[in-house]
Order: structure tokens, then C-alpha cells, then sequence
């Protein structure tokens, strides 16, 4: 679960620094474009549009003798320096039309350093939230992986009776009645292991009240087989002069007249006191 949460979180994180990304890229491109429009018109690199008229021959005045008519000079217009003139006048309903119909350089500074500003701030508020969404991982493995752990009662009661259960150098049987052979365990728990020491061996594992079969199989020379019985269990052997049996490391020793088949019947003392 807390993997789950982790790749979410993570995942989010993901789509949030694209998502600023590319509101930050759009808002970079859409204020260069703004910049380029800006830019003053240089009206002296800008060439005429050639006229559309042929340029005309020209022609004189001639007087009654065909000789040219001299003009009279033209004196440029004057202004009375006594009259006062108002050249930007204009009608009571007249609007006033700007003279300046784009921006100055100032303004588009001013708006670019707000776009600035306002970038800075997204990008302080983008690291903010990725701050606060590690701290949540984090928080959150915590309590999953660092929990109080509720306790064990059973296991400590277990254990405590195991280690103080003390087990014989090695074990003799307490009865024998034709091919079974019965030993008292004094633990719930125990390992049984057979080993192979002459030749293969043919062995069953029989565990409980109604004999579940936990493992059959042939023990072959220097193999050995083990496994954890609980409670009562029966070991057939069916070679036992070629093997021999331990309980949890203690030998287990076999009645004086071998039958051709061995049935092992061990009773855990411990679990039907328990």
C-alpha cells in the first residue's frame, strides 16, 4: 500500500513540474513576441515605394518674341512676429488623438519585469510543493514501515518454553511391540532427520492425529532428510540397519531386534500438557 501511495505521490509530482514547464515556456514566448513588437520602427532604413507617375518634361514661359519670361522670385511665407499664433487648437467636440499610439520602451520594460516577478513566484511556489510532497512520502513510509509492532505473546511464551525444555543426550524407546517402536518428546516442536548410512533407505513422514503424510521418498547413502514435526508424528523406515535417526541432534536409538520395516512413533509430552 505505501509503495502504491509512494508511486502516486511521485507520479503527480511528475505532471506538476510539466504542467509549470510549459506555462512558464508559453508565457517566455508570448513576452519575446511582445518584445519584438515593440521594437521603434527605424524610418530611415525604410525605402519609398517607387511613384507610380512618368516624371514630367518640364516647360517654360516664352514671351511675344519667343524669349523666355523671367519668374519673379518667390519669397517664403512669414509670420507676424506681434500676432500670437495657437498651432494645437482644436474643437470643443473634437477628440484628441494620441500622438504616441504605441508604447514607449518604459512601459514595455515595466510589464516584463511583472512577468518576471510573476515567474519567480510560480517557480518558488513549484519547489514549495515538491518540498511538501516529499515530506508527505516520507511521513507516510514512516508510519507504515516504523508502526509499534503489537506483541507477541504467543511467540515470547514459545520461545520461552522451548529454550527452557531441555532434551535428552538421546533417546531410547519407552515401548516396542512388533514393527513400532514409541519415544516421548518433550517439546511441541521438534526435527526429525534421517540419514543414509549403508544404502538407500525408503522413509515416510506421518504428523498428527490422523497420520498427514508430510514426505515420502528413498534416503540414499550420506543424504539426509529432515523436517519439523509438530505435535505426535510417525517415522517409517524401511531399511533401518542402513539408517539412522536424530531428534533435533540427539540420536535415537532402535530396539535390539530390527524388523524389516521400522515405525518410529514419537509423542510430544509438551503438547498434551499444553
Amino acid at each position: 500500500m505505501a509503495v502504491v501511495l509512494a508511486l502516486t505521490i511521485a507520479l503527480g509530482v511528475v505532471v506538476l513540474l510539466l504542467v509549470v514547464g510549459i506555462v512558464l515556456r508559453i508565457r517566455k514566448l508570448r513576452r519575446d513576441e511582445m518584445r519584438e513588437l515593440a521594437k521603434p520602427v527605424e524610418r530611415r532604413l525604410m525605402a519609398p515605394p517607387p511613384s507610380p507617375y512618368a516624371p514630367s518634361k518640364g516647360f517654360r514661359l516664352l514671351d511675344e518674341s519667343g524669349q523666355p519670361i523671367a519668374r519673379p522670385p518667390q519669397e517664403r511665407p512669414r509670420l507676424d512676429p506681434h500676432r500670437h499664433y495657437v498651432f494645437s487648437e482644436l474643437g470643443a467636440g473634437e477628440e484628441t488623438v494620441s500622438s504616441h499610439p504605441r508604447h514607449d520602451d518604459q512601459w514595455f520594460l515595466s510589464r516584463s519585469s511583472q512577468h518576471s516577478t510573476l515567474s519567480s513566484v510560480l517557480r518558488r511556489l513549484g519547489v514549495l510543493v515538491i518540498i511538501a510532497l516529499i515530506a508527505v512520502v516520507v511521513a507516510t513510509y514512516y508510519v507504515h514501515h516504523r508502526s509499534p509492532k503489537s506483541p507477541h505473546s504467543s511467540t515470547t511464551t514459545s520461545t520461552s518454553l522451548t529454550t527452557t525444555t531441555t532434551f535428552p543426550t538421546s533417546f531410547a524407546p519407552s515401548s516396542a511391540s512388533g514393527e513400532e517402536a514409541n519415544y516421548e518428546v518433550p517439546a511441541a516442536t521438534y526435527q526429525v532427520a534421517v540419514i543414509g548410512l549403508k544404502g538407500p533407505t525408503r522413509v515416510v513422514f506421518d504428523m498428527g492425529p490422523s497420520n498427514t503424510l508430510e514426505w515420502q521418498g528413498t534416503v540414499s547413502r550420506g543424504k539426509v532428510e529432515a523436517l519439523t514435526m509438530t505435535g505426535d508424528s510417525r517415522i517409517t523406515i524401511g531399511s533401518p540397519s542402513d539408517a539412522s535417526v536424530h531428534v533435533k541432534g540427539s540420536p535415537v536409538t532402535f530396539p535390539s531386534s530390527l524388523p524389516a520395516t521400522l515405525v518410529l512413533v514419537f509423542s510430544s509430552t509438551a503438547s498434551r500438557s499444553t
